[in-house]
């Protein structure tokens, strides 16, 4: 290795580092590494001959411009979807169908979270959209309260697996870099078995008969404290109107089509009918801006071009070496990149982040390997299952629509059930590829 290979190393452990500890947006803290990148890089080339020079327009050619405009243009086209009320009341009116059948109600969200988010929505909005939703839920249900939840927030971010979402265009772009193929819809498939796994294991640990409502005055029952909504509404309901929902339900269905059969530009295609729409409904579209997840973007944004630049030096190659030094076994490589990338996802509250960051690795090692899709799903499938952490935005969320005297103990509950993944699902997920290996 190099001296500036070994830097962009340590850049990238004490951006993690900073980033946990200090809270920082790691997209900016990647972008601040990049800088140093360049700068070392030119007082290197002045003292060797053969120092290769880093410069700002390379490394700015490391811009993930098709993802960022992704992000934006899904989340303007489903924040019509949103405003128009047509979303909140199809989930209504789902939820009320089915009454309070314990076993089934938890699948609905599960369902329409992960839909959405398939579909391209960043599944923050998803999870953002349906919490409150089941929150109210809760009010009538409590006891479908806290899996309800879970399973929704799980829904939706598995559901970011598709390639048609910013995630999945993550990896797929990651993939295209590395000159790789593997198949997206696979690796979305799998995810979707293993979340199912980790949900029905939830439904069975908080089954009924296991929580204990401290309202009944029970003292003698033993069980988990059966956690309740907060009491009053703490989401923006919008009232529905019928045309804007009608004509934003067509533009998702447009955008689907085109995206899926016609292979139009995601990104692209959902800007221009989320623009399109605003063109027709002006009044509805104020502070759409707002709807943009701009920390994602700037996520995304600085740790693309850095790592970007760090495959423009070749450190993954420099890595890949490395490790294949330290041993032969692929299994034991495998072992070791699918439970850092899903102990990293919990302790850093961007899962895009660290998927971004991880998965060129996974590529540069395994790429070659016929069973790429499903190392692929052992990396990235477990990762996404971190969001019930409440230090992930979901699971955040969850405990904030959770009654006061319950946050503390929902937290707790969170943080328990989240770093309980770690051990298991990776190793779960393991086993198929290891097999086949």
């Amino acid at each position: 290795m190099n001296l500036l290979q070994v830097l962009s190393l340590v850049l990238l452990v004490v951006i993690l580092i900073l980033a946990v500890w200090r809270h920082v947006n790691i997209g900016l803290l990647g972008f601040s590494a990049t800088a140093v990148l360049v700068m070392v890089s030119v007082l290197i080339a002045d003292s060797s001959a053969t120092g290769m020079v880093l410069s700002s327009k390379d490394v700015l050619h490391h811009f993930p411009g098709a993802i960022v405009t992704l992000l934006i243009g899904v989340s303007i086209l489903f924040a019509h979807l949103e405003k128009s009320g047509g979303l909140s009341w199809f989930t209504d009116k789902v939820y009320a169908k089915l009454g309070h059948h314990t076993h089934f109600v938890p699948w609905i969200g599960y369902f329409i979270g992960f839909a959405i988010s398939t579909a391209g929505a960043f599944s923050t909005a998803s999870i953002t959209l349906l919490v409150p939703v089941i929150a109210a839920l809760g009010r009538k249900h409590p006891r479908l309260f806290f899996i309800c939840e879970m399973a929704a927030i799980v829904g939706a971010n598995t559901g970011a697996l598709s390639p048609i979402n910013p995630t999945g265009q993550v990896i797929l772009d990651a993939a295209k870099k590395a000159q790789v193929v593997y198949s997206p819809w696979v690796v979305w498939l799998l995810g979707m078995l293993i979340s199912f796994i980790f949900v029905i294991a939830l439904q069975i640990v908080f089954h009924e008969k296991r929580v204990v409502d401290e309202d009944d005055g029970d003292a003698s029952k033993k069980g988990f404290l059966l956690l309740k909504p907060i009491k009053q509404e703490n989401g923006d309901n919008h009232q529905l109107q019928p045309f804007y929902a009608i004509c934003s339900t067509v533009a998702v269905l447009i955008f689907l089509l085109l995206v899926v059969f016609a292979k139009a530009n995601v990104g692209l295609t959902a800007l221009t009918l989320a623009v399109v729409l605003m063109l027709f409904f002006p009044k509805n579209s104020k502070d759409f801006v707002k709807k943009i997840p701009w920390n994602a973007v700037v996520v995304i944004s600085g740790l693309l071009v850095l790592i970007g630049t760090m495959m423009q030096i070749d450190t993954m190659k420099a890595v890949e070496h490395g490790l294949l030094s330290l041993t032969s076994s692929k299994i034991a490589l495998l072992f070791m990149l699918a439970y850092l990338i899903t102990f990293l996802s919990n302790v850093e509250s961007s899962t895009l982040g660290v998927i971004s960051l991880m998965i060129p690795m996974v590529f540069t090692i395994f790429g070659q390997s016929p069973q790429i899709s499903l190392i692929l799903t052992a990396c990235a499938a477990p990762a996404m299952l971190s969001v019930v952490n409440p230090i992930h935005i979901a699971g955040t969320l969850v405990v904030s629509v959770t009654d006061e005297k319950q946050q503390e103990t929902m937290f707790k509950r969170l943080l328990i059930i989240a770093f309980s993944t770690v051990p298991i699902f990776p190793g779960l997920a393991m086993i198929v590829p290891v097999l086949m290996m």
